[in-house]
């Protein structure tokens, strides 16, 4: 950006991703040289930051066909997180450099090599074997960029003996696949996604409600972030018979347990919730479990939901923990038609981002693991489905004249 005049043009998987980026190259900006970063009517806005050398830079959500780029011409293209983009939108993105004879770069951690269930390479896997030495490849681990970092202001000794510790209990707790996907940057398609395209675009049909019933029965599901590591989720249901409708999505950024916990209380006194699910483990879930429960607006709805809690069927047997027989749940109603999700492409990449794997115990007996990087809103949902249980313990009361 440097370079007068140069336009970059980012492509995301979603809205809050590309607004992400913006906030990257802005704090970057910041604590580089700020005085690039110009004033007044071109000063930084979520979608684009311009500098005083007339260099653009714009972020876009990709959508599922590119279509947002049309019309757009750029010196580079950006592809955020390209390995789970849409094949059909880089068609569409590739003409915004024809005039310019410009430049691509991309970064993703892998996801999968081939498109969907066929033997077709994903673009992303095909420029990253590079048979035809077009690109430049840069390959980077986690645990490489943790241990090479230079110590700064920002990146301190403290906060890199944190990550380390963080990194090991992943690498302890995670499948080897697991952890040499996501933090080893390998292609294991062993993996597999739990909800395929179809099922999630499917059930993507609700709206959002104008007008909020009080005679409704409410759930609203949480998946509590970690500050400033995930993003924490909001979503809310309404039932209809058998059946759940959607009726709101949010999700906020690195925030406080107490700003968490008044988000929680608003949306409650706006959607008049019956009844409220939250993770109940860890420090941040019980934290704000723990506020609920005193606060007397919410402590006669707020219900704790523990990931490892195991589940046992009808008859006793054992059959794995309440996270993946939650997720086994959701799947089904949605194969079934019984929820209708948000048509929202948050929801959609946080649905395709679920992965399973097939693991072995010492004893030898096989075990369904469910994870994901980008899942938080998946997880807020898979609770939010508990309200069924509900149901039929919101009586209607009639009345006989005499």
């Amino acid at each position: 950006m440097k370079e007068k005049k140069s336009k970059i043009l980012v492509g995301s998987i979603t809205e809050e991703q590309a607004k992400l980026v913006i906030l990257m190259v802005k704090n970057i900006l910041f604590k580089g040289d700020k005085k690039l970063i110009a004033k007044g009517a071109k000063k930084p806005t979520l979608t684009q930051i311009t500098l005083t050398n007339g260099a653009e830079l714009r972020s876009r959500p990709v959508g599922t066909m590119g279509d947002a780029f049309r019309g757009f011409t750029a010196d580079v293209n950006w592809f955020n997180e390209a390995s789970k983009w849409p094949e059909l939108a880089f068609t569409s993105i590739m003409p915004t450099l024809m005039t310019t004879g410009g430049e691509i770069w991309m970064d993703s951690t892998p996801f999968g090599k081939f498109i969907g269930s066929t033997t077709k390479k994903t673009f992303f896997f095909k420029c990253w074997e590079n048979v035809d030495e077009r690109w430049s490849v840069y390959y980077k681990t986690s645990e490489e960029v943790l241990e090479n970092r230079e110590i700064n202001d920002f990146w301190t000794i403290e906060k890199k003996e944190a990550s380390l510790k963080f990194l090991a209990d992943q690498k302890a707790l995670l499948s080897d696949l697991e952890y040499r996907q996501e933090y080893m940057g390998e292609f294991m398609d062993d993996l597999r996604q739990w909800f395929t395209d179809k099922v999630i675009r499917d059930r993507m049909i609700a709206k959002r409600p104008e007008v909020i019933n009080k005679d409704w029965l409410v759930g609203m599901g949480n998946d509590i972030a970690r500050k400033g590591l995930d993003a924490g989720s909001y979503e809310i249901f309404r039932v209809e018979g058998e059946r759940l409708i959607q009726i709101e999505n949010q999700i906020s950024h690195d925030q406080p347990i107490t700003d968490t916990t008044d988000q929680i209380i608003g949306l409650d006194e706006k959607f008049k919730i019956d009844r409220i699910f939250i993770d109940d483990e860890g420090s941040l879930g019980k934290g704000v479990f723990d506020i609920l429960l005193k606060d007397e607006r919410t402590r006669e709805k707020v219900i704790g939901i523990s990931n490892s809690k195991r589940v046992v069927d009808r008859w006793g047997k054992e059959k794995g923990n309440k996270k993946e027989d939650m997720h086994v749940k959701l799947l089904s109603m949605m194969e079934k038609g019984e929820i209708d999700l948000l048509d929202d492409e948050n929801i959609f990449q946080s649905f395709k981002s679920v992965q399973y794997a097939y693991t072995n115990d010492s004893l030898g007996k096989r075990h369904l693991k469910i994870f994901g990087y980008d899942t938080h809103i998946c997880e807020g949902i898979t609770r939010a489905t508990e309200i069924l249980k509900y149901k039929d313990l919101s009586p209607i009361v009639y009345s006989i004249k005499i």
